[in-house]
């Protein structure tokens, strides 16, 4: 008896240890891959969710630039006076609310020319040290800088940057909002971090390019620099990415990090370890009690259920890898009636969730892609045209087709009938576009949503109590939603969406149609507001022609007239005084007839493109001698041609220059020559007027600065040469390379 039980023991021995070992390591395999799976997720999904948030702040900033943008295309401001400047800043105070750090603006050379609020203690100030002018003047674009303590009372800012072009595009100035910093500081800049929904649990701060926080969710921490953390090191260096790691503390965190697009600055995120992983010790806990149960139930039924217990073993075994793998969806099928079938469904559920969870983060991420793409694309459309009906009806197709409705409009504001017409539409024929047109404010959904500046949803037509025009009624349409166009605060007109089916919209398309009905807001503005800059500009434009055609011409033909009416008389006393004036009437006619070709080229700026460089500088040259009786002569030596950019800025500089020798030299002759190289091209113009001593201020004139700007454009060398009384030489050698070369 004693041997037989001896017998059953080493069976049991024989059996059970071995099953024991091989259920103890599928428990251990599927809690190896459950954690490495999750790992994965967190770490790809925090790196997902960092770079999205990175990529809407910089979306979010440019809306920042707007405003700006729109201020630096006023005449005033681009006009270069100190006061129109300061005007303009105080009559659009609440147009840079945003901006609680107040708006500057800069000149050509970085001082400071108007302030608001007003500023005493940075009048006049120099900012062209600033990495982010330079970088302006460099890139001719928006710019973001690094924190900077030019705010009120030397507190720290961020400061948006945006070039002002004069009427000729020439850059001639900066607008700056400053948007400030710190824990004391209630910031619009902060507002649309936390729209972002940024830092809703653990940790997010943001760096500038130099390590130093701007936000963080600790707002104490604002200024601190943190450029020596390795995960700053990385992102400040382009990277994006996301890992586990430990924080100052010790505690195990993952952190994500991606550099803001079109800025310095870089987001990083931090979340615990234990917080993102907290289903997970729920499953460890699980899988702990099925080996023990999966030790125990074995030891009973070892006898029968040998085979019956390594075929699911080795199935669970074979998932599990597959699981780990990244092959989510793995189920297995134990049908054994014990801990083994529970293990299998409770694998089986863990598996489902995993998918699940993945399907989930991807759809986030879709969706959140989704709306950007939607955004971006809005904002291709507003950016392709300037006609406002072309860019309303493409906003309005882009719409229909990210939600994918079939039927919608736009309606906008008559300002002068205080009515709302129907300026896109598509979906419905014209008979039903008439009937609906022409709302009174108030009137329709659409009205009240004008009248409100509120969203309006519904999605039943036939019932809502708010309709009042039946031909919608009786369209056919179930639903509809309208939200505002605005811009800057101001309501413009609506934007609605019909459906034929009953949908409800979500919080989602909510705000993707909010964010759109504001894109649709500000290409209204920026067409408003360019149709007034540009009836501002002809109307200078107009004036200045009027003073050329009189300061030049008209005092040409003038002194022509005098001559040609005492001509005869002078010829009858004396000929030969008579022929000599006869010379002055030819020279002053020609004159005449050259400044009037160059007001043509200025009114037609295509034919400076069309004309010769030889050509254009001959005609400088007559006008020269006729408006001022300075001899002037034109050497052209070899023949080449040069890009239509190149020649413009080669007549300009040409232009200025003998400007500069009308005005201040005094000369007796001009020679301007004109030598073809076989690989550049020397424009030189020299008098011998009274010079002055290079190098030293010259009182306020910039042309000289203005042709080196122009040299610079085109990527040739500008040469200077002049002293008291030695006169002035001029030279510009295109390639800028060529000098190098050549010396």
């Amino acid at each position: 008896m004693s041997l037989r039980l001896n017998l059953r023991r080493k069976i049991v021995l024989w059996t059970f240890v071995p099953a024991a070992i091989i259920l103890g390591a599928v428990t251990l395999v599927a809690f190896v891959a459950y954690q490495q799976v999750t790992a994965e997720l967190v770490i790809a999904r925090d790196q997902q969710l960092t770079r999205l948030s990175a990529g809407q702040l910089a979306s979010e900033m440019e809306e920042f630039a707007e405003p700006l943008e729109a201020l630096a295309r006023m005449a005033p401001v681009y006009s270069g006076n100190p006061i129109g400047q300061q005007q303009v800043l105080e009559q659009f105070e609440q147009r840079f609310a945003i901006f609680d750090g107040g708006v500057v603006i800069l000149d050509t050379f970085g001082r400071v020319q108007a302030t608001q609020p007003t500023r005493p203690d940075i009048a006049g100030a120099d900012w062209s040290d600033r990495d982010a002018f330079r970088r302006l003047v460099r890139t001719g674009r928006p710019v973001v800088s690094d924190m900077v303590f030019d705010g009120p009372s030397r507190s720290p800012v961020v400061l948006m940057l945006v070039p002002v072009f004069g009427s000729q595009g020439e850059f001639v100035g900066a607008v700056a909002g400053m948007l400030r910093l710190g824990a004391t500081s209630i910031s619009a800049f902060y507002g649309e971090i936390v729209k972002l929904r940024l830092g809703e649990s653990g940790l997010t701060y943001l760096v500038d390019g130099q390590g130093r926080i701007l936000y963080h969710s600790d707002i104490s921490r604002v200024g601190r620099n943190q450029a020596d953390q390795a995960i700053v090191q990385r992102v400040l260096a382009g990277e994006t990415g996301a890992e586990r790691t430990r924080d100052r503390q010790g505690e195990v965190i993952v952190a994500g990090y991606a550099p803001v697009p079109g800025t310095s600055w870089g987001l990083v995120t931090q979340e615990r370890w234990d917080d993102l992983t907290s289903s997970y010790r729920e499953y460890q806990r699980f899988l702990l009690i099925l080996l023990a149960l999966g030790v125990l139930v074995p030891a009973v039924v070892v006898g029968v259920g040998v085979r019956r217990i390594t075929r699911p073993i080795q199935e669970l075994s074979q998932a599990a890898g597959a699981v780990a793998r990244g092959n989510f969806g793995q189920t297995i099928v134990a049908d054994t009636g014990d801990e083994l079938e529970d293990l299998a469904q409770q694998f089986n559920r863990m598996s489902a969730q995993l998918q699940a969870s993945y399907a989930d983060l991807e759809k986030r991420a879709t969706d959140r892609t989704k709306e950007l793409a939607a955004l971006n694309a809005i904002a291709a459309v507003v950016s392709r045209s300037q006609n406002l009906n072309e860019i309303l009806q493409n906003a309005l197709e882009t719409t229909l087709a990210v939600l994918a409705i079939q039927s919608g409009g736009i309606y906008l504001l008559d300002e002068e009938d205080q009515r709302l017409h129907l300026v896109a539409y598509r979906g419905f024929d014209k008979q039903f576009a008439a009937s609906i047109d022409s709302l009174a404010v108030g009137e329709g959904f659409s009205g009240h949503v004008v009248a409100t500046g509120e969203p309006v949803m519904t999605k039943d037509l036939a019932t809502d109590t708010r309709l009042t025009r039946v031909a919608v009624r009786d369209s056919g349409f179930h639903s509809l939603v309208s939200f505002p166009v605005v811009a800057s605060g101001r309501v413009f007109g609506a934007l609605f969406l019909l459906t034929r089916d009953h949908r409800t919209f979500s919080r989602q398309d909510a705000e993707l149609l909010t964010s759109i009905g504001r894109q649709i807001g500000v290409a209204v503005e920026n067409t408003r507001l360019l149709a007034q800059v540009q009836q501002a500009g002809a109307a200078e434009e107009r004036q200045r022609l009027a003073r050329e055609l009189h300061d030049a011409v008209t005092q040409t033909l003038f002194s022509a007239t005098l001559i040609a009416e005492v001509l005869p008389r002078i010829w009858d006393k004396d000929p030969q005084l008579g022929k000599q004036r006869l010379r002055e009437l030819h020279e002053l006619n020609r004159g005449a007839l050259a400044e009037m070709r160059n007001l043509l080229l200025e009114l037609r700026p295509a034919a400076l493109i069309e004309s010769s460089l030889d050509e254009l500088l001959r005609q400088l040259a007559d006008a020269v001698v006729g408006r001022s009786r300075i001899p002037v002569s034109l050497e052209v030596e070899g023949e080449g041609a040069v890009p239509p950019d190149v020649r413009v800025a080669l007549y300009r500089i040409a232009q200025e220059s003998l400007n500069n020798v009308v005005k201040h030299a005094a000369a007796s002759q001009v020679k301007i020559c004109l030598t073809y190289q076989s690989d550049s091209v020397l424009l030189s113009i020299a008098d011998d007027g009274r010079g002055f001593e290079a190098g030293v201020d010259q009182g306020g004139s910039f042309g000289i600065e203005i042709m080196g700007e122009r040299a610079r454009q085109i990527g040739a060398a500008l040469e200077v040469a002049s002293a008291p009384g030695a006169g002035t030489r001029i030279n510009v050698i295109w390639p800028a390379q060529a000098v190098a070369v050549s010396s």
